[in-house]
This record gives C-alpha cells, structure tokens and sequence, in this order.
C-alpha cells in the first residue's frame, strides 16, 4: 500500500480523502482474521478496499452495484486475485436502483461513498450464498444501511465457512426500517460477539473463536 500511486487513482478528492482514511481500519480488521483464503466486501466504491484485500487473501470478491463507480473499481483494483461484480447483496434477488443521495442532513459534501439501495431498478442483487464458498475467511460490509440485508444473503455461508464479520452499524440502517441493536441481535444469534469497532465498522468474531 505504501507503494500506491495515489495521483492515478480514479474518484474524486473527497471519496479518496475518506477511504485513504479508513484503510488503517481494514488492516485493524484484517489483522484478526487467521485465514486469507478468500474474502468478500461490499460495496466496492472505487477499489481501493479491494485492492488493499488482494495484498493479503488468495481471492478476493468484490461487489459495487453503482453504475458509475464500477468502472473507477476496475481500473483502480485490476489485481488478477480479485473478482468484480457490478451488483448489489442482497437477500433477494430482484433488480435494485442504487442512488447516490444525501440522505440525512451533513456538513460533508456529497461523494461517490453514499451510494444506497432506493427502491427497484436495472442493477441486478445476489446472495452471498449464491457463490456457494468452500471457504470464506473474511466478509467485510459497507451498504449504506443494506448490510442486515445481504447478512440474510448469507446465513448459509456463515454457518458453513465461519468468518470474520465487519459490517458498518449506524443511522442508515433506520433508512430500512431496522435498527442497529437488531442487526447486533442477528449477528449475535449466529453464534457471533462483537470483539472490536473501528469508526461505525464493527467487527464480530464466531463464540468458538473469540476466546
């Protein structure tokens, strides 16, 4: 990482601004997962958290359903270890419109990281389950209040492959109807405890390993 060419990279100055920020809390998080042979992280905005997993796990499957950024992904992660999907996770598999909107009130200009599911589109959601993983050592969320959504999508890989769980936990997730504490609740009800929190990332470890 600290090779990086950061004046190539696609996106504007203020979504680069925020993910060069974040990614010490991805290495915080990458740093409690044992195994690194696969990965999966939502949203894939562009690239960059990608292409920081790809040092790191065997294979790395990334989601951005926005329209927009998934070009800006390819080109800033074209690792040959990283798998791109323009989609949404969901736990249903109809076709969602993604918007780019502020939704709440903010002193913080608008940038490519707000992108969230508004309703029934063009862009196509899968499960997590979908992909049918032997393993899984890491899933990483950042949905914009959809993460108990594509967690749902998940349940099978979880209970088979038992990874890492991070997931952003904050007031988007009300935009759905749902609250933090339920989203803990489910998680905890998958045989999980919350074990770190890195800004609204929150990281929760399987019972049988966080001992």
């Amino acid at each position: 990482m600290s090779t990086w060419r950061w004046d190539r990279f696609q996106g504007s100055p203020h979504v680069l601004k925020y993910l060069r920020r974040d990614l010490p809390c991805l290495d915080a998080v990458i740093a409690r997962v044992s195994g690194r042979t696969a990965v999966i992280q939502a949203g894939g905005n562009v690239g960059l958290f990608a292409k920081r997993l790809a040092e790191s796990f065997a294979t790395v499957y990334t989601f951005e359903p926005a329209l927009e950024l998934f070009p800006a992904l390819c080109a800033n992660a074209p690792e040959p270890n990283i798998l791109r999907f323009q989609a949404a996770l969901g736990d249903t598999r109809g076709p969602v419109r993604i918007s780019g909107a502020r939704r709440c009130s903010s002193r913080g200009p608008t940038h490519e990281g707000l992108g969230h599911v508004a309703g029934p589109g063009v862009v196509p959601t899968l499960l997590i389950d979908d992909l049918a993983l032997p393993v899984c050592d890491l899933i990483y969320l950042d949905l914009e209040g959809w993460e108990w959504h594509a967690l749902k999508g998940a349940v099978e890989t979880i209970q088979r492959c038992r990874p890492v769980l991070a997931c952003e936990v904050n007031q988007n997730i009300g935009f759905y109807g749902e609250s933090q504490d339920g989203l803990r609740a489910f998680i905890a009800a998958l045989g999980y405890v919350r074990v770190d929190q890195q800004q609204s990332d929150e990281v929760f470890m399987p019972l049988e390993r966080a001992a």
